[in-house]
């Protein structure tokens, strides 16, 4: 596999192999890196309230988009089970849009185990972007998974990350950034800098060349959940290595170029660069803020108390410390956001409208 990379290879070039290649990629190993017994626990998996939280809140707008759902980066197919639990009897077509359809198997047994053979009628699987989006998009940590350009600045200038095998070991080699990615870090120094040498950070183009395609296809309602910052935080002077991490077995380290294949490269999501990138294709921001405050203001709680196992001694304490994970601003309550944006349909006058209007940030991107 090393020897991929004996010429140098741009770092998400190597991210992309990494991640996605069909035979050595971290996301071929399928169901083995979710969980507790896997890598990570995202929030559908720690909790079915989330999806059922997302399902309820997406009910009036399911009406104003023929009843259709694109979901992109479906995981397990937890958050497809419990959208579907809670907003099912609108939902007339979900479509799951898997490019390498690794984990369709597993998505379909358990969907199957929750809502009978039956729910193959409404889920499609689809193995190629539409090229018209008629309909809600849902997605829970997708933009953090998409590969990264890496920078360094040295000497008032940018360098960007390449990597190379040399004697068997993967190392970085930075040279010199080509004079379009040069012009783009040099805006972000002078709207966030100063930065002190030897700053590093990175900048996910493909993320936003997504969020632009699927803009330009939308013709309805487009729902994001991931972890991230506005862009002045995202380049705060005192982030001085950026927000790129590698992460095996619920734990986060910055050795990226070791296992490769076998951990997670992430980084977060930088919000203000998708908020542009929407606007430039004619989409309309419908609203943006932490997750515990969307999910609060959708009646995650309320969904809670009308669980049986809730007042259980110990199923039930496990619900609430799990709970307390989804909401609380020192967890995943803050630092996941939610944005959400439209074309061709808008959101106005819904209850997933009015908790946007009472908790907005968008003043921050």
């Amino acid at each position: 596999m090393l020897s991929n990379f004996n010429q140098a290879t741009r770092f998400d070039e190597f991210m992309r192999f990494a991640l996605y290649d069909p035979h050595h990629g971290y996301y071929a190993r399928g169901e083995q890196i979710f969980g507790r017994e896997g890598d990570f626990v995202t929030a559908p998996e720690l909790s079915p309230l989330f999806g059922q939280t997302m399902g309820k809140a997406l009910r009036e707008v399911l009406v104003r988009c023929g009843g259709i759902v694109y979901e992109f980066g479906a995981g397990t197919g937890q958050l497809a089970c419990d959208v579907l639990r809670t907003a099912g009897d609108l939902i007339t077509q979900y479509n799951i849009v898997d490019l390498s359809g690794g984990l369709k198997d597993l998505q379909r047994a358990n969907l199957i185990a929750l809502h009978g053979p039956a729910i193959e009628h409404k889920v499609k699987w689809l193995s190629e972007l539409p090229d018209e989006i008629h309909g809600i998009v849902l997605g829970n940590e997708v933009l953090d998974a998409t590969p990264v350009r890496r920078f360094k600045w040295q000497d008032n200038c940018p360098l960007e990350a390449w990597v190379q095998n040399v004697n068997d070991t993967l190392r970085f080699v930075w040279k010199p950034a080509d004079p379009v990615f040069a012009t783009a870090v040099q805006k972000l120094q002078e709207s966030s800098g100063p930065w002190p040498e030897g700053y590093e950070s990175e900048i996910a183009e493909q993320s936003t060349a997504w969020v632009s395609t699927i803009t330009e296809r939308l013709n309805g309602i487009a729902l994001m959940i991931d972890y991230g910052f506005h862009e002045a935080m995202y380049y705060h002077p005192t982030r001085t290595q950026g927000t790129l991490r590698a992460t095996s077995r619920h734990t986060a380290h910055d050795d990226f170029l070791v296992k490769v294949g076998e951990q997670d490269l992430t980084a977060h999501v930088n919000f203000s660069a998708v908020y542009h990138a929407l606007s430039s294709c004619g989409g309309e921001l419908e609203g943006y803020c932490h997750q515990g405050e969307f999910l609060l203001a959708h009646g995650i709680l309320d969904l809670a108390q009308q669980q049986p196992e809730f007042t259980h001694p110990t199923r039930g304490a496990l619900m609430r410390q799990n709970l307390n994970t989804l909401l609380n601003e020192a967890d995943m309550g803050e630092a996941f956001k939610v944005i959400c944006w439209s074309k061709g349909t808008d959101a106005q006058g819904t209850a997933l409208s009015q908790a946007f209007l009472d908790k907005d940030r968008s003043g921050d991107l």
